[in-house]
């Protein structure tokens, strides 16, 4: 077990350090606690065990008789026997049933480490997808006191009558609120889908003045004005809580992955860093192909079949049976041999014939299909893992595509947002274009978030595919 460990641990030292000390931490705690990955490494280590026993040679048998009644011999009267016999394979048999189990047990190994690779792979798509969650949790309560200060002014307008206001308090909150989007914007990252249902306040609820002069089109504007922005907040009110919700399941599923109770906490830092590929794009196909472990696993079991093939064609030969016979006599009367009564001990050998050519013939054949079929199973995943890595960078390219395009479009609509709110503030017009631009800029803000982790997760996948 103190080996396994070991082992794991020098794998995490040599990882990239793209993913941050404390997703490493959670990944030692994955490789001490899951299950499923524990399961595979008792499977090797009992795959070991079977060395020693095919490489064993058969147990030696040991006969025992006796006569009821005395056998008279020439030596005297003989009263049993007792016989030691020991089979000996063919030379180089018991050699090829060991390195068939050895493959076998690296084989083994290897599945093992695939297990290993793809639980490392599930609990950084996880982590990213929570730490997703919890950036667009803050992102969606930014824009709500956002709207908030929008309602704010609606409100001031609407008790002025729709008179311009130069109220340099309210007009200061709303550059304040939209310089803090702006420096949050930059540190955002991935999206998600913004659908859900939750119970939120009814606009009618909150105590708004009533208004007293229905004629007066600048009053109703500014009352519409309110109702809208209330509406919005509403609509991501309605959001946060499906947010909420779906930290859940993830959560759960997470610390399963960690073999923890399904609500333990889990930390993040304050920033993601995007992930970047370890190698260069011309090594990872190469890399792939000498390191993958599902490929390493095949290629043991060719080995398997080749030293099975072996092993079946000397099975095909005798085995020799060397062995010892002690017959036990009594001395007879009136016997004149100088013999009388000694006991004897006779040197045996034995060896069987294989006449029965066929099964040993089948058993050669059957090897070499598995062989020809594990080498055909290996070219269909080679090919399968090359269309794996081409959807990863794929998904790569077109993160860090769209990771440059909303980090500009952040910053322009952020900076429109702040003129259009200063125009409202000022002179009450505008008023739908400042909500469509606000919804513009959150939705430009959660998908730079969903781009980011995009490519953190095709980075993670590359990895998996490496077996790194």
């Amino acid at each position: 077990m103190k080996n396994w460990i070991i082992y794991l641990l020098l794998i995490l030292v040599y990882s990239s350090n793209a993913y941050g000390q404390t997703l490493n931490d959670y990944l030692i705690i994955a490789a001490e606690n899951n299950p499923n990955l524990k399961s595979k490494y008792f499977q090797y280590l009992a795959a070991l065990e079977r060395v020693p026993q095919v490489g064993a040679l058969p147990d030696p048998q040991v006969s025992f008789g006796f006569f009821i009644q005395p056998m008279e011999r020439y030596m005297g009267n003989q009263i049993g026997s007792i016989s030691l016999m020991q089979m000996f394979p063919w030379f180089g048999t018991l050699g090829a049933a060991k390195n068939e189990m050895t493959f076998m047990a690296k084989a083994k190994f290897e599945e093992f480490n695939e297990t290993k690779s793809m639980l490392f792979y599930e609990v950084r798509a996880n982590w990213y997808a929570l730490q997703l969650l919890e950036k667009e949790i803050a992102i969606t309560k930014e824009n709500i006191e956002l709207l908030r200060t929008m309602e704010q002014i609606a409100l001031t307008r609407f008790k002025s009558g729709g008179q311009s206001s130069n109220n340099s308090g309210g007009s200061g909150n709303v550059r304040s609120s939209g310089n803090q989007n702006s420096n949050n914007s930059s540190n955002g990252m991935g999206g998600m889908n913004m659908q859900g249902q939750s119970t939120t306040g009814n606009p009618s609820s909150r105590n708004m003045p009533q208004m007293n002069e229905m004629g007066n089109m600048s009053s109703s504007g500014s009352m519409i004005d309110v109702l809208r922005v209330q509406m919005e907040i509403n609509e991501l009110q309605n959001n946060l809580a499906l947010l909420e919700d779906s930290k859940i399941p993830l959560l759960a599923r997470f610390n399963q992955l960690l073999n923890r109770e399904k609500n333990e906490l889990v930390i993040f830092p304050d920033s993601i860093i995007a992930a970047t590929i370890p190698v260069s794009l011309n090594e990872i196909p190469d890399s792939i192909k000498n390191n993958n472990p599902m490929l390493k696993m095949l290629e043991q079991d060719e080995q398997a079949f080749i030293a099975q093939g072996k092993m079946n064609q000397k099975m095909g030969l005798p085995m020799i049976g060397l062995g010892l016979q002690y017959d036990i006599f009594q001395s007879r009367a009136n016997s004149e041999s100088m013999m009388n009564g000694r006991n004897m001990l006779m040197p045996m050998a034995t060896v069987t014939i294989p006449l029965w050519r066929k099964k040993y013939t089948a058993s050669v054949k059957e090897s070499d299909f598995m062989r020809q079929s594990v080498i055909e199973q290996k070219q269909e995943v080679s090919n399968q893992l090359m269309v794996n890595y081409e959807d990863a960078l794929k998904d790569f390219k077109d993160a860090d595509r769209r990771v440059k395009l909303y980090q500009e479009q952040t910053s322009l609509a952020n900076q429109a947002l702040n003129i259009l709110i200063v125009q409202y503030s000022t002179e009450g017009s505008n008023f739908e274009e400042v909500l469509r631009m606000q919804q513009q800029l959150l939705d430009y803000r959660l998908k730079y978030l969903d781009a980011l982790i995009d490519g953190n997760i095709a980075v993670a996948m590359m990895e998996r595919l490496m077996g790194r």
